[in-house]
């Protein structure tokens, strides 16, 4: 394949990458800062699809490959061809809306190697120009890591290295250093060890670096060995898309969520959602009976054979092994799982757990909600689909639209997607933690960004924003007359390029944008500007 931009390829993040909830899908390839440049495609095909929204890939090209039965995708574009981009506009017209995913038959619009389809930008979720560029299999919808397609446009002489290493004990049945919980060295600290006794779990923090750059990436292949027996391999080269979130599993997941750091361990949970990238025995646990030490190892490597040896002693040390008490059920990962108290419910479906867990659901009063606070199940546990939870309201609302259900984390709130079913409110969560019910009446803002520079940028601009329940719609007109408005969704700026085609040159106008949130609050803007 041809790398999609004509610069020198230099890398702002690999495949495979662990993220919160998901695998970093492809390669991000650098744009020296900027954006505007030509954007190819890697091979002969067809543009299957286009999608565009505020969020994500931003505006995003889908080209498919017959001969190879490959798919590549061309992420966080600024611009289509203009061929593209005028089938696009249409339908965004029709529909009233800025985003939109459409797809194309093999004739619409065929492309050769090296063709430009788009231009590079910084849209959707991307917090600094770049192309995010994917291969996938095209049957199975499998990622693929791109590297491999291209290996020659790349020179990297430079091996993974390690911030932390770690250890944890397996549920109750080890003990670290004298207690019942996981311990952390630094790199600086490792030749110290770790003592221990019982069923214990291996961990590492690395990244990957590459020749030419400052930045980290993640680490390809994974290797731990204790006595120079091998116990665990992982290879990061390609994943089920649908399987995604089982990211979490592979790292001690209360650091991800508490610390955002990723302590890559060895466990593998029994439900083995990424089986096909992990060879281990004994599920990776290493069980510590002898009085002595246990010569360990890590290897690191990456895509082009730069490898890092990272050798540690766990020192064998017989010591009780005091059982933890759990004010708690025990949940069997396989099965069906209900709540159901003082109008508090949660059902956890089959297929939702990893692995068998502690579970509780605790319930405290507050002034500041009209519900109980309920906190639903150890945050720290990832799930690999959705919950469903109900809440009671327990206070009369007059006007239930207004309800809105929210997760609490620390001082902050966020805003879920739920139904009043007329004594409680009911939605369907992808993480333990803590939920309430309250009100949102108040509507989105929205502010115009130096209107008296609109007429010589030949641009509008507005930022919108809510305070709880979020943006839900929003649109925009001008002398009465709809306008497509873009919305970028990380910085809430909404713009529209004054055309003259749908703007009259010469006189003065007026901008009307309607936002409406997740309550149904809404708030009419009207800016008068010449252009």
């Amino acid at each position: 394949m041809v790398k999609p931009v004509n610069i020198p390829a230099v890398l702002a993040g690999n495949f495979g990458e662990l993220r919160p909830n998901h695998f970093h899908g492809g390669v991000d390839f650098k744009t020296q800062g900027r954006t505007g440049w030509d954007v190819h495609s890697a091979d002969d095909g067809y543009i299957s699809r286009i999608s565009v929204s505020p969020w994500g890939y931003g505006r995003a090209v889908y080209v498919t490959h017959p001969a190879t039965g490959l798919m590549t995708v061309y992420g966080h574009l600024e611009a289509f061809t203009p061929a593209v981009d005028k089938v696009v506009k249409a339908r965004q017209y029709e529909l009233r809306q800025f985003a939109v995913d459409m797809e194309f038959p093999p004739e619409q619009f065929p492309v050769k190697r090296g063709e430009v389809i788009a231009v590079s930008g910084n849209a959707g979720h991307s917090f600094g120009p770049h192309v995010h560029f994917e291969v996938r299999e095209t049957e199975t919808g499998y990622a693929l890591d791109p590297i491999p397609f291209m290996r020659d446009i790349f020179n990297d002489k430079v091996a993974p290295e390690v911030r932390h290493l770690g250890l944890y004990p397996h549920g109750d049945e080890g003990v670290i250093n004298g207690e019942i919980k996981g311990a952390v060295l630094t790199a600086a600290e490792a030749q110290k060890g770790f003592t221990a006794w019982g069923k214990v779990i291996p961990a590492i923090n690395a990244f990957d670096k590459m020749t030419g750059t400052a930045n980290i990436y993640g680490v390809k292949y994974l290797t731990f060995s204790v006595d120079g027996k091998t116990i665990y391999e992982r290879v990061i080269d390609r994943y089920d898309m649908e399987e995604t979130r089982a990211v979490n599993t592979l790292a001690f997941y209360g650091d991800v969520v508490n610390r955002g750091r990723w302590m890559m361990w060895t466990y593998v949970p029994p439900s083995q959602p990424l089986g096909f990238m992990i060879k281990t025995g004994n599920n990776g646990i290493l069980d510590i009976t002898e009085e002595r030490p246990y010569k360990c190892e890590f290897t690191l490597t990456d895509e082009f054979g730069n490898t890092r040896h990272v050798p540690f002693t766990i020192r064998g040390k017989r010591q009780d092994i005091v059982p933890v008490e759990h004010a708690a059920w025990r949940l069997d990962y396989r099965g069906y799982n209900y709540y159901n108290v003082d109008g508090v419910k949660v059902e956890i479906p089959s297929g939702v757990l990893y692995d068998d867990i502690w579970f509780n659901v605790s319930t405290t009063s507050s002034e500041n909600y009209i519900s109980p606070i309920v906190k639903i199940g150890d945050p720290t546990v990832p799930l690999a689909n959705d919950i469903t939870v109900e809440i009671p309201v327990t206070e009369t609302v007059s006007d239930p639209s207004k309800l809105c259900l929210v997760r609490i984390g620390g001082s902050s709130r966020s805003a879920i997607g739920a139904e009043f079913t007329g004594s409680s409110m009911k939605a369907d969560v992808n993480r333990f933690g803590t939920y309430a019910v309250t009100t949102d009446a108040t509507a989105p803002t929205v502010r115009p960004l130096n209107p008296q520079q609109w007429g010589r940028n030949n641009r509008v601009a507005v930022k919108i924003s809510d305070n709880l329940s979020g943006v839900e719609t929003y649109s925009g007109e001008i002398d009465g007359r709809f306008v497509l408005m873009e919305l970028d969704g990380k910085s809430g700026t909404l713009t529209y390029d004054l055309n003259a085609g749908r703007v009259k040159r010469g006189g003065d106008h007026k901008l009307t944008v309607t936002v409406t949130d997740g309550c149904g609050n809404r708030t009419v803007f009207n800016q008068n500007f010449r252009w």
